[in-house]
């Protein structure tokens, strides 16, 4: 094909128009401000700058604001042109709004009304048509201009005085400045504190410390940096708030201390000399008071001594409440027991034994048995100088040999003159008694026997069981039988009215 010929020149016309056309579709672009940074005033409203630059905007085309908040992106505000619906999300509901009466002329700008702490950073406005999008990036900040800071006197420190500057409802975190009465900051160290409300705003409190001789016109200046605007309050302070000490009531003072110090002399003086007149009268009275507690502790031990009386013979009726008969069974047993000084059966030494040689004893049984509840019975010893008596355990009873081993007895025996439990050959301690009369009472139910002395009413002594967790056992009287003397007697006891329980 020759490059003259009219269809290659028509062919070149129509790429052309083409290229051309294309050129006007994509050549369009949004434009921006220089900085593509917006700031926004808290509570009032804020325009996304948008612009086409197009000759001519088609009807059918679509614009989206998007907010880019960390890792995700929001849909702030859509416009569709196709079914001219606006659609808004949930956060920014009744705050957005678009100009659709300048579409035409490409402002896709978007309206931010009530502007949050929370709306601060990134957009990007989005336009699409004929299957070309174009965007641009708009950065948001916000800020808020807080109210007019207050001047307080906090108090005084030593010879100085303290003041506090409080303002609120700023945003971002504001600069606080002191200044002197030249708008000089000032030289004295301040300390200040920036508080969060709930609101998303900053609330500052500040204070310093001036000392007498300084400038007294004092500034407290807050100062928005993203907005370049100050609020300020001036004060001026009077030398008559600063404290001051006067020459003479520094004189007042000494004279006041040598007034106090001459009257706590006198005083001091004073008080010695009535010391020492009321120390024989106090005497006499201390005297008085021990003559009293003695005489009352007197009384107190003669009580006592009665109370502990009473309760022993108590203890003893209530012991006789349970009284039991018992009869002896003819047949003399033999039980080994240590009993110092007593001769064994079979034995003709003249001499005692040992205190601790072992020695068998003729004893007589009681014919009835107890294995629970509390039993009481008295035997008469007489005049005696040794006797046995207390109970045997059951399962020592060994009729074949004829012998109780020791270990399942509890006794009372007087030999010598003195009187010994079987507990280890414990001694009573009276040595010479003249008791006639034993009471014992076997208390299965606490596990012991007791030992009275019937005539004088009191314990003798107290003896445990040790029953532990085996079955329960048979527990049987017994009392010594001696050949050509007195053998003790059990004889009855009459049984009381029973006590009632308290």
């Amino acid at each position: 094909m020759l490059m003259g010929s009219p269809f290659w020149w028509l062919t070149a016309i129509h790429i052309l128009t083409f290229q051309c056309r294309s050129c006007l579709i994509t050549g369009q672009f949004i434009s921006s401000p220089p900085n593509s940074s917006i700031t926004g005033v808290i509570g009032e409203g804020v325009i996304l700058p948008c612009h086409m630059v197009a000759d001519n905007i088609p009807e059918v085309f679509s614009v989206q604001w998007i907010f880019h908040e960390q890792s995700q992106k929001i849909t702030v505000s859509r416009y569709d042109g196709k079914n001219k619906k606006e659609k808004q999300d949930e956060r920014y509901q009744g705050r957005t709004e678009f100009f659709h009466s300048e579409f035409r002329v490409g402002n896709m700008s978007l309206h931010l009304k009530n502007v949050r702490t929370s709306d601060e950073g990134s957009y990007t406005c989005v336009v699409s048509f004929n299957d070309t999008y174009h965007d641009v990036l708009i950065e948001l900040q916000v800020t808020a201009k807080g109210g007019v800071p207050s001047i307080f006197l906090r108090s005084h420190v030593k010879q100085g005085i303290g003041l506090t500057c409080h303002a609120a409802g700023w945003f971002p975190k504001p600069e606080v400045i002191w200044l002197d009465g030249q708008g000089q900051i000032r030289k004295e160290l301040s300390t200040t504190k920036l508080t969060m409300v709930p609101a998303g705003l900053y609330s500052v409190v500040t204070s310093i410390n001036l000392k007498p001789g300084s400038d007294m016109e004092v500034s407290c200046r807050v100062v928005n940096s993203l907005l370049n605007t100050t609020s300020e309050s001036r004060v001026l302070i009077s030398d008559i708030f600063f404290p001051s000490i006067s020459k003479w009531l520094i004189i007042f003072l000494v004279i006041l201390c040598l007034s106090m110090v001459l009257i706590c002399t006198v005083f001091s003086k004073l008080r010695s000399n009535h010391k020492k007149t009321v120390s024989s009268v106090k005497v006499k009275m201390e005297m008085q008071e021990e003559k009293k507690q003695l005489e009352s502790m007197l009384a107190k031990s003669k009580l006592k001594k009665r109370f502990g009386q009473l309760k022993a013979e108590l203890d003893l009726w209530e012991a006789r409440s349970h009284a039991v008969p018992i009869t002896v069974n003819p047949d003399c047993q033999v039980l080994e027991l240590q009993v110092p000084g007593a001769p064994a059966v079979e034995s003709n030494a003249s001499e005692p034994a040992g205190p601790n040689a072992p020695s068998t004893v003729p004893v007589l049984v009681g014919k009835e048995g107890f294995a629970a509840g509390k039993h009481y019975w008295e035997v008469e010893v007489g005049q005696q100088q040794d006797w046995v008596l207390g109970v045997v355990r059951e399962q020592g009873r060994q009729e074949e040999e004829g012998s109780l081993p020791a270990e399942d007895y509890w006794a009372l025996h007087r030999s010598q003159g003195g009187i010994l439990s079987s507990e280890g050959g414990r001694r009573i301690e009276k040595q010479q008694m003249s008791t006639s009369v034993i009471g014992v009472l076997l208390d299965l139910e606490e596990g012991q026997v007791n030992f009275y002395d019937a005539e004088q009413m009191g314990v003798m002594v107290r003896m445990s069981l040790r029953l532990g967790k085996e079955p329960a056992k048979m527990f049987y009287p017994f009392l010594s039988k001696r050949e050509g003397t007195l053998t003790p007697l059990i004889h009855p006891v009459l049984i009381p009215v029973p006590l009632e329980t308290l």
